[in-house]
């Protein structure tokens, strides 16, 4: 074996011993050698993921989702009931995505609701909803298009909220004829929210000034770099409080309500099933075999089949699983 190096000539690496001087130099170096490699590797990272950013925009284009298909979820007769799921936050579009093609809340329903007016042996809906609500808009239009199918096709909803309807989510369960909460769950929180911040004290600690300039005075209500006034105040609370009020009058539409129930549920509070039900925010609380009993005799159907639409690559599961 040649002199000054051990183990398999594939390793070559230095022989023990060498002076000391030698090894802290040896050391030093290699430690730089390392921080400029990685240095070079987070750079090259970084140019990669722009790259695949530019790259996945346009594979985004050139992509589409796969179309809806029908899965059994519970095997009968040749009557169907279909479950309609609202999941996760409400929403119209889908959040980016710069790999994968998504579908928002309302793209997803409208999609569902396409597929289901082509099938006569629809006879009901099973509304499932796990959300904790989302946008005005997003909610009001599940809302709006659950009705507006129910009434043209003529077959009852049955809405099932799973671990959590409230807010816009609670919106979107009064579509439904009849709502059956799992016991477990939580529901209401009726009503509207603006979040807002104020940075100024913050900036004015940083030495930092608002030159914010406006075509008038109220232009920039609810800006972030200053504080709010009164009448800026006044004028969102208006906004506000005005959604409310349709948002509790569809409550009031829908929901068999006493004067007593509506001054407990108009603060916002979330409540359990069985508070809820108490307030008659709901018809029953149960389980999904109560939900499905419910809407056959509303349909006047028995042993029907239940189904759920899913796109090529979703997991079917049961009734409670997620796509």
């Amino acid at each position: 074996m040649r002199q000054g190096w051990t183990g398999c000539s594939c390793i070559r690496r230095p022989a023990y011993p060498f002076n000391t001087r030698d090894n802290h130099r040896w050391e030093h170096t290699r430690g730089v050698k390392m921080r400029k490699l990685k240095f070079i590797v987070l750079i090259l990272i970084g140019i990669i993921v722009q790259g695949c950013a530019f790259v996945s925009m346009d594979l985004k284009g050139l992509m589409s989702l796969p179309p809806l298909e029908e899965k059994m979820l519970l095997k009968g007769t040749k009557d169907k009931i279909l479950v309609v799921e609202v999941l996760g936050p409400i929403t119209i579009t889908s959040s980016e995505s710069r790999l994968l093609p998504s579908e928002g809340t309302i793209e997803r329903l409208d999609a569902v609701l396409a597929k289901a007016r082509k099938d006569p042996s629809i006879k009901g809906i099973l509304l499932k909803i796990d959300s904790p609500g989302g946008g005005l808009t997003a909610s009001d239009l599940v809302y709006r298009d659950m009705l507006e199918f129910k009434r043209s096709k003529g077959i009852p909803v049955v809405s099932v909220i799973v671990s959590e309807g409230t807010s816009g989510a609670y919106m979107a369960a009064l579509a439904g004829d009849k709502i059956v909460a799992l016991p477990s769950s939580i529901v209401g929180n009726i009503g509207v929210l603006l979040p807002s911040v104020s940075l100024a004290g913050l900036m004015d600690k940083l030495g930092i000034k608002n030159q914010t300039i406006t075509s008038g005075r109220f232009k920039d209500t609810g800006n972030p770099l200053r504080n709010m006034t009164d009448e800026d105040k006044e004028i969102l609370r208006s906004i506000v409080m005005d959604f409310y009020k349709d948002f509790l009058e569809r409550v009031e539409q829908r929901r068999p309500l006493t004067r007593h129930d509506i001054e407990i549920i108009k603060d916002g509070r979330v409540m359990t099933a069985s508070q809820a039900l108490r307030c008659h925010l709901i018809d029953k609380v149960g389980y999904f075999n109560d939900a499905l009993g419910m809407m056959e005799d509303m349909a006047g159907v028995k042993g029907a089949s239940v189904v759920v639409y899913r796109r090529s690559g979703e997991k079917t599961g049961g009734f409670y699983s997620w796509p």
